[in-house]
């Protein structure tokens, strides 16, 4: 029996991706140990070559024999590759642009290959999305490689491109929705608990790698750079981004009924005090919210049973002499934001940008951001990446910005027209909301939080759109109550 989507026909019965599971797992091995042995050995600074070279040999390999194992090696590369930056610079010397970070972007990017041999795909209505991204995009890429060195315009393309397109392969290998859910449902179980464990540890020790690396690349965001004063940053390079991470992955726990749920969760939580981020605090406390009024009143308890959890962590880590200190003060700039230099410094900034922007009304182009609107890493004021929607505006324009808000916006109606009864589906709506509601505080749908915003939007796009798969989804998670909470 086949069910009848948009423009092709998938089978409901099993599919089975891993039947090269042999060299499936040998591939895997050697990406990761290779990093280990040269770090072992004191060699890390050949990874800047090796690293991205192997990673995307072993990226095609994988997207080649199986789908699902390439979208959580993707994810994965997002979640370390910084770090083996650091351990490069550490042990042969700073560089300040690092090969070894473009991995991520050249595996994600494998995914736009067995999308060019079906361009006709973006014109099924289910794209709609993705095509209007990409329009948007190609118009602001027109205005950057007129106006900007051509280098600033690439290396911002990446960060534009990567994400629509690996969400647009999601949804356009909807048949693998259930597979693709279950790797990354264990991509953050296992990465809410490794980076989350790294990062409370980085906190209270600071090891020399990251130490190093902070006083090359001199920014405030993160603080002083001694233990217990340095907001964590784990295994990423920046405590925004890292914050962000631990919060899909706490939101994406909560409906997993994986027993390291409730450890994972812990070194999630904590780790996300120690990164001092109120937009990723925020996040969180809104896609809990969503949850709390989706959820059955089984989960509702639960729920809270977790939220009283999480008041407890963050009430003990007040409590640990020099901890105390610096969480209490963030937490009082939500009570005090007069006296908050970041947020002064944000409201000047937007209205210092829309000022400039209306008098450009077709936008800078894609790279205007870095090129011309950069700032020095010592310095208060607003930066590039610290809003969306100047972000949108200077890069794409007025014109660039509707275009890709129409896209957003007709995905979004899609998505919620459909009742989903799917934990996953709910968590990734959370997890949407949860960047929604940063949206004016960091730039989304960039780079990795791009990344993690297409996919979980491509991720509910197909469950919508294929609710016979969504079915069989179900079966490898028959109890959508589950929570970290309960045992």
């Amino acid at each position: 029996m086949t069910v009848l989507t948009g423009v092709q026909q998938y089978p409901l019965g099993p599919i089975h991706p891993t039947l090269h599971r042999g060299q499936v797992l040998c591939a895997i091995l050697i990406l990761a140990g290779l990093p280990t042995v040269l770090i072992l050995g004191h060699q890390a600074g050949l990874l800047r070559l090796a690293f991205p070279a192997l990673s995307l040999a072993i990226g095609a390999f994988l997207l080649w024999r199986s789908k699902p194992h390439y979208v959580g090696l993707t994810f994965w590369l997002w979640f370390v590759t910084p770090f083996l930056g650091r351990m490069a610079d550490y042990q042969s010397g700073y560089t300040p642009a690092n090969p070894v970070e473009i991995a991520p972007y050249l595996v994600a990017g494998l995914a736009v290959i067995p999308l060019l041999a079906n361009l006709s795909c973006l014109t099924d209505r289910g794209t709609v999305p993705y095509a209007c991204a990409l329009a948007a995009i190609f118009y602001g890429a027109v205005f950057g490689l007129v106006t900007l060195p051509l280098f600033n315009v690439l290396r911002a393309l990446l960060n534009w491109l990567v994400p629509v397109i690996f969400g647009l392969f999601i949804y356009q290998n909807r048949e693998f929705y259930p597979e693709f859910r279950r790797v990354i449902e264990k991509a953050f179980l296992y990465g809410v608990l490794i980076l989350g464990a790294y990062g409370i540890y980085q906190f209270f020790v600071l090891p020399e790698w990251d130490r190093g690396w902070m006083l090359h690349v001199q920014m405030n965001s993160f603080g002083e750079i001694d233990p217990m004063k340095t907001r964590a940053f784990s295994t990423m390079n920046a405590p925004a981004i890292f914050a962000a991470a631990m919060a899909t992955g706490l939101l994406l726990l909560f409906n997993s009924k994986q027993k390291l749920r409730m450890l994972a969760a812990a070194c999630g939580f904590v780790s996300l005090i120690m990164t001092l981020s109120r937009s990723s605090w925020l996040s969180l406390v809104a896609g809990g919210a969503y949850l709390l009024f989706r959820l059955g009143m089984r989960a509702r308890v639960n729920f809270a049973i977790a939220s009283l959890a999480c008041i407890a962590f963050m009430l003990a880590a007040t409590q640990v002499p020099g901890v105390d200190e610096v969480v209490e003060t963030r937490m009082r700039t939500f009570s005090q934001p007069s006296q908050d230099v970041s947020y002064l410094a944000r409201i000047e900034g937007h209205q210092r940008a829309l000022r400039e922007i209306a008098q450009e009304p077709w936008g800078e182009g894609i790279g205007s951001t870095d090129t011309l609107h950069n700032t020095e890493g010592d310095d208060d004021m607003i930066g590039p990446h610290d809003s969306t929607l100047l972000e949108f505006l200077y890069s794409l324009g007025w014109v660039g910005t509707f275009i890709y808000l129409l896209g957003l916006g007709y995905l979004l109606f899609q998505v919620i027209r459909h009742s989903q009864r799917d934990p996953f589906v709910l968590s990734s709506h959370a997890i949407l909301i949860g960047f929604v509601a940063q949206s004016m505080l960091n730039s989304v749908m960039l780079g990795v939080l791009g990344f993690m915003v297409w996919t979980f939007a491509s991720m509910s796009l197909a469950a919508a759109s294929s609710p016979e798969i969504r079915e069989r989804a179900m079966d490898y998670q028959p109890n959508p109550t589950a929570s970290y909470a309960t045992t």
